[in-house]
């Protein structure tokens, strides 16, 4: 419970501090990763990783380079104009 309701203040800081800031020319947005398939996951056992994968409409966590892709798509000058916003980059996981 306390995870989600931090996730949710991240997306509403991003959304009031864009507005904030869009004058001096900065840009504000968050990348919201999904299940990715990283060191941070081991600990999970068979059966819940099998759950969790059950919850992915792709059926599989991401890899980091799925992330970073679009990390690195915010960074270009052709990125200037998004602001405000959140990328959910979760294989269709919604939680």
């Amino acid at each position: 419970m306390l995870y989600s309701t931090v996730k949710g203040a991240q997306i509403a800081f991003v959304k009031a501090y864009s507005k904030e800031v869009a004058s001096m020319g900065v840009t504000v947005n968050a990348i919201c990763p999904g299940a990715i398939d990283t060191q941070m996951n081991t600990h999970l056992q068979k059966d819940e990783k099998e759950a969790l994968l059950e919850e992915i409409p792709l059926g599989r966590m991401g890899k980091p380079d799925e992330i970073s892709f679009w990390v690195s798509q915010l960074l270009k000058d052709d990125s200037r104009y998004m602001t405000g916003q959140a990328i959910y980059v979760s294989g269709g996981w919604l939680r």
